[in-house]
């Protein structure tokens, strides 16, 4: 290994430990820019336990939205399903508008269930 070879690895490595400390001191004021962090919808106040509980209780009613956004999107290829199959006349339109029926009843009671769980359950 040739003298030369070892001071050039030396010099990098100080060169990429300027560059780092100089990144990380050069971003410093960036940190005091950030917005301050949101509380829970429910309330936040009142210590850890409070607020833990808020964003909890929130997870739970977008978990909820969550579930009627799938209602929906399976109500919907149920019933583009259908009318397809009512297309090709392979069904009736009777069971088309029952598939309507019933998926607008499905989307109706998980969205009313969904909100029911959010005061219910904190």
């Amino acid at each position: 290994m040739k003298k030369n070879a070892f001071w050039v690895r030396g010099a990098r490595r100080i060169g990429a430990s300027v560059m780092t400390l100089w990144t990380l001191f050069s971003l410093m004021p960036a940190y005091a820019a950030l917005p301050q962090v949101e509380p829970p919808s429910s309330g936040g106040g009142g210590g850890l336990m409070d607020t833990l509980k808020g964003y909890i209780n929130d997870g739970i009613v977008i978990g909820g939205l969550v579930a009627a956004a799938v209602a929906f999107i399976v109500v919907a290829i149920a019933a583009v399903s259908t009318f397809n199959e009512v297309r090709d006349e392979k069904a009736g339109w009777g069971k088309f508008g029952a598939i309507v029926v019933v998926g607008v009843v499905l989307i109706v009671a998980v969205v009313w269930l969904a909100g029911k769980a959010a005061t219910i359950i904190f």
